[in-house]
């Protein structure tokens, strides 16, 4: 999975949070419950499911939990 961060272009330059990078991660552990979320939009799944994704993150992973997009590859 690749995470893209918020645009911060809009952001006054005191509260951006300064080097925020695309991130990649393997999510095999949870990938069907992702895909049966996804296809049923199931929004209140994929929200648990993406604080525990951005948690394995470790360090920063507060600044992933609004995102600009996410990409998904199988």
């Amino acid at each position: 999975m690749e995470i893209y961060p918020v645009d911060q272009s809009h952001v006054e330059a005191k509260y951006q949070r300064p080097n925020i990078s695309q991130r990649s991660i393997t999510v095999r552990y949870i990938w069907s419950d992702l895909v049966d979320a996804w296809a049923t939009r199931n929004q209140n799944l994929i929200d648990e499911i993406w604080d525990d994704v951005i948690s394995d993150l470790d360090s920063g992973y507060a600044a992933y939990a609004y995102v600009s997009a996410i990409g998904i590859n199988a």
